[in-house]
């Protein structure tokens, strides 16, 4: 890395109540670790169950390392705009909108980002007797993350069992049409202005779909392939690439971002999500598409603290 940082006394915020916890200090930790070893004086900053901090004496800004609730949905940002403390990352406003998939449906759906058939199901609302579209489908609460439950529906006797597991996390429960085929994601970082989308990565769960076992515990669990490396795959490459830029300005992305799509055996290509602060552990795909770039993790948290604000 080249020139002056722009901020040399960070504090990293891990932790939290959300049920990402777990893997939010094992992120943490790890950008911690790699803006040190860029030469930044980092700070771990664990944020209470209650979602409390106490940031160090001379920060100047902080990575917000906080997975779900509190990190995601507006509620970190809003404290660190009272504090005027800079920080990378979607805004206030825009992290609860993108951390909401029913809110994150409705910008797709002006801005033309392709997306799955899907309805809502209010609180204490009766779900219907079967979804208006045929089995597979999903089922989730809209505004969790790391596939917390989460449930592929194949048939009716899973129907009602699959809203009831959902609703133990949300009030709200999202059902979207299964899209069958590959499971891409698109890592982006840069400004709201000029975003970067870093290579494709596909991901090949070993069992039946991406769960949690998948993304965090298991190596063997799961395949990483860079569609990039297949030159028959270009076009639908950069049909993705651009459907995940539309969705990360649809969903008022800036600095980072991982967009989820799925793309059909025909080609069809469909945005789920932007996960407005991607996992940084040794497992997360954020960190796996930068260094295929040829960036390094420490250069990677440098440059996504370059777009440090105040609200």
């Amino acid at each position: 890395m080249t020139g002056p940082m722009k901020f040399r006394h960070v504090a990293v915020l891990m932790g939290g109540s959300s049920s990402e916890r777990d893997i939010s200090l094992l992120s943490g930790r790890a950008v911690a670790a790699a803006l040190r070893e860029a030469g930044c004086d980092a700070a771990e900053v664990v944020v209470g169950t209650d979602d409390s901090f106490e940031l160090p004496p001379g920060t100047e800004a902080v990575f917000p390392a906080l997975h779900g609730a509190f990190g995601e949905d507006g509620g970190v940002q809003s404290a660190l705009d009272r504090l005027g403390i800079p920080y990378p990352g979607n805004r206030a406003e825009e992290s609860r909108v993108a951390f909401d998939k029913i809110e994150t449906r409705k910008r797709f759906a002006e801005a033309g980002v392709p997306h799955p058939r899907g309805f809502a199901i209010a609180p204490g609302e009766e779900p219907p007797a079967a979804p208006p579209f045929p089995f597979p489908v999903v089922v989730k609460p809209p505004r969790q993350g790391s596939s917390v439950g989460v449930s592929i529906v194949r048939g009716a006797a899973e129907w009602l069992p699959a809203v009831a597991e959902a609703r133990k996390f949300d009030p709200d429960v999202l059902v979207e049409e299964f899209v069958p085929g590959r499971e891409w994601t698109v890592p982006v970082i840069g400004s709201a202005e000029f975003p970067e989308a870093l290579p494709i990565v596909e991901i090949r769960p070993k069992c039946e779909w991406y769960d949690w076992r998948a993304k965090y515990s298991d190596d063997a669990a799961t395949a990483y392939v860079f569609p990039d490396d297949d030159p028959s795959q270009a076009a639908l490459c950069d049909r993705a690439r651009a459907v995940a830029l539309l969705a990360f300005k649809a969903t008022g992305g800036r600095d980072m971002g991982r967009i989820d799509l799925r793309v059909t055996p025909e080609g069809g290509v469909y945005a789920l999500e932007n996960n407005t602060i991607p996992g940084c552990t040794s497992h997360s795909l954020l960190p796996k598409a930068a260094a295929k770039a040829g960036i390094s993790f420490p250069e990677l948290c440098v440059r996504i603290m370059e777009g440090a604000t105040c609200g």
